[in-house]
């Protein structure tokens, strides 16, 4: 006796689960995969980056209050390394809550053209933040 196992039938999948194709993106990816990444990686740096900004800039000023007044701000951003760091915690900022933005928009549904067109104008609003918080450390420095 032979069996003949080329037309046996696949065992059938459960009710509940669906295999249509996903619609929510478009063809050939999955998803935001690398978004998610630096989504998570600019969140880990802003963890350090947000102690730092907070302990040098209220919690070891003498000042009333724990606020620095301007002459404390330039004299601070007179050292290098804080500029650097300053200037790390703004590109940070800004990019997790352009990434976050750009995320919740995504979830709406969004067709491939207008997801390019969110992530055009998102990148154009960074790029218009950043020049504009680079110029201001740039002049508070120099100050």
């Amino acid at each position: 006796m032979s069996v003949d196992l080329r037309h046996r039938s696949r065992p059938s999948a459960p009710a509940d689960t669906d295999e249509r194709p996903r619609t929510d993106v478009e063809p050939g990816r999955r998803g935001g995969g690398w978004g998610w990444i630096l989504q998570v990686v600019t969140g880990a740096a802003l963890l350090v980056l947000v102690v730092v900004h907070l302990v040098a800039q209220h919690f070891v000023v003498s000042a009333p209050g724990g606020l620095r007044d301007r002459a404390s701000v330039l004299a601070y951003l007179g050292n290098p390394v804080i500029v650097v760091i300053e200037s790390a915690f703004m590109l940070t900022v800004t990019w997790h809550a352009l990434l976050g933005v750009r995320s919740i928009l995504f979830d709406l549904g969004l067709g491939p053209r207008v997801r390019r067109r969110v992530t055009v104008g998102l990148s154009a609003l960074g790029a218009v933040t950043l020049g504009y918080g680079f110029w201001m450390i740039a002049v508070l420095a120099a100050g």
